[in-house]
């Protein structure tokens, strides 16, 4: 039988012995703490940029940063439950970890608006396009009378052999 898989936070003890009190940090927790402002302040940065460039319309600066930034907003995807059970620890209120939350949220908040609105400008202007296109074209074939064939009017001309 395989031994009893342990997780390193079944085993740390609390400050007083009591549940209720947040667990002791080691030298790791510190570490992921201080890499995890790191990168929230990285990703704001990355953030401000893509603001700016969109309100400056320099509309290529979007495609630049994706990967940047989704490989930032991954790494804090995936390092958030190493942190989460400290937010409430004197180490992390002395990082100001949850200001920095509180302005990582605004800017994605901020930076998701201008990108739903952009997407929405855009599909706006491709049914404008497509309707303008359609007002202008012929979509079919019409006769000599101005009336247009059969619905199922291949696209190929018909001869008439009988003169």
């Amino acid at each position: 039988m395989t031994p009893r898989k342990k997780f390193r936070f079944g085993e740390r003890p609390a400050i007083d012995g009591q549940s209720e009190t947040p667990m002791t940090l080691t030298a790791e927790d510190e570490a992921n703490l201080d890499a995890y402002v790191g990168k929230i302040q990285e990703t704001v940065a990355i953030l401000r940029k893509e603001i700016t460039a969109i309100n400056n319309g320099e509309l290529e600066v979007i495609s630049n940063v994706f990967e940047e930034k989704s490989k930032v907003l991954k790494w804090l995807e995936l390092r958030t439950p190493l942190v989460e059970p400290f937010l409430h620890h004197e180490f992390a209120r002395k990082l100001k970890i949850k200001e920095h939350l509180g302005d990582l949220k605004k800017y994605i908040e901020e930076d998701g608006a201008m990108l739903s609105r952009m997407a929405v400008a855009a599909r706006t202007i491709l049914r404008e396009v497509d309707k303008v296109s359609n007002r202008n074209s012929l979509d079919g074939l019409y006769g000599k009378s101005g009336r247009k064939r059969g619905a199922n009017a291949s696209g190929k001309q018909e001869i008439n052999r009988e003169f």
